[in-house]
């Protein structure tokens, strides 16, 4: 109960999906002023990785001690985004309910596909800098891991353009089998962050349904200041407040894609690097089918679960009838 022993409000946590469009939905919600963030960056990992640090280590990042003071501070809405969080342990997800009952849950679930290939291609990319297959670069905030992060990316710009054009062979998706990216897929890091209802069920066990909202990844490309509206109200940002955030931002700002794990510096990269990302798979149709018959279960139970819910939107599940018609 030390979440208890201060008046700091945790409102929301952004848990997934990883390899989803997170980054872009934490750059943009950081616009509003009824939101707060975390100062350093966007991947806590408290829930996860920093738990042992303590609640009040928690609260520094949000800057809350110094944002209590002013009298706006009453209307923010503290929250984060950690796509590692949509697994879990259901203890802690038990422990999340017990401190914040009123806590505001949003998923964003990409096709399985596209979601899995995405996050291997990052993963092939941090093993060329240095990083074991399942450890990811990006998303620490503090201590010997950030520092080498720093090192990695120290790394990356001290390296000749030759070295660079390497390294880029040796990350390219081209440089292996299909064999390779069905073994990381049956890992149980790819295969767990790909059964979205399996994990999903235990936020349900705990959260009520008006608590967590599933966004379709597809409206972020389609329909993306609806998505920010629905986010921000979903919050809990007064709806006049909420249209009003929305409509200051320009047409360039939310139609930007943003991806740190695979920036060298900004962290910022278009549309199209999703797009190609697409492209390089689609050329591989062989191994497109066998990542969709290992994924369709997931899919399947996902839809079912979109259905129970009461969402009229479902995920492509690669069925047979589909090919067909």
């Amino acid at each position: 109960n030390k979440c208890k022993n201060t008046d700091f409000e945790l409102t929301f946590l952004g848990i997934g999906a990883q390899k989803a469009g997170t980054t872009w939905l934490h750059k943009l919600l950081q616009k509003c002023r009824d939101i707060s963030f975390p100062q350093e960056q966007k991947e806590v990992h408290f829930w996860d990785w920093h738990h042992r640090k303590g609640f009040e280590w928690y609260i520094r990042q949000f800057d809350f001690h110094s944002q209590k003071a002013s009298s706006a501070s009453e209307a923010l809405r503290y929250g984060e985004i950690t796509p590692c969080y949509a697994v879990l342990p259901e203890a802690t997800i038990a422990e999340l309910y017990k401190c914040f009952p009123k806590l505001k849950i949003i998923f964003v679930a990409r096709d399985l596909v596209d979601r899995a290939w995405s996050a291997m291609i990052m993963e092939l990319r941090d093993q060329t800098m240095g990083l074991s297959a399942g450890e990811f670069a990006n998303g620490v905030t503090t201590g010997t891991d950030k520092n080498n992060n720093s090192n990695h990316a120290n790394k990356r710009t001290k390296l000749s353009a030759a070295q660079l054009r390497r390294l880029e062979q040796q990350s390219s998706p081209s440089s292996q089998p299909d064999s390779y990216f069905m073994d990381r897929l049956r890992n149980a890091t790819h295969d767990s962050r790909s059964n979205y209802a399996k994990h999903l069920s235990n936020w349900y066990k705990h959260f009520p349904s008006s608590s967590i909202l599933l966004i379709d990844y597809r409206e972020i490309e389609s329909n993306p200041r609806d998505v920010l509206l629905k986010v921000a109200m979903h919050i809990g940002v007064e709806e006049e407040k909420a249209n009003q955030f929305v409509t200051s931002l320009n047409d360039n700002e939310v139609g930007q894609r943003v991806n740190a794990a695979t920036s060298s510096g900004s962290g910022a990269s278009t549309v199209s690097s999703s797009t190609s990302s697409h492209q390089l798979l689609t050329q591989r149709p062989m191994l497109k089918k066998q990542m969709e018959r290992y994924l369709q279960p997931y899919a399947r139970d996902f839809n079912d679960m979109l259905k129970t819910k009461g969402y009229d939107w479902r995920l492509d599940d690669f069925s047979l009838k589909k090919e067909i018609l």
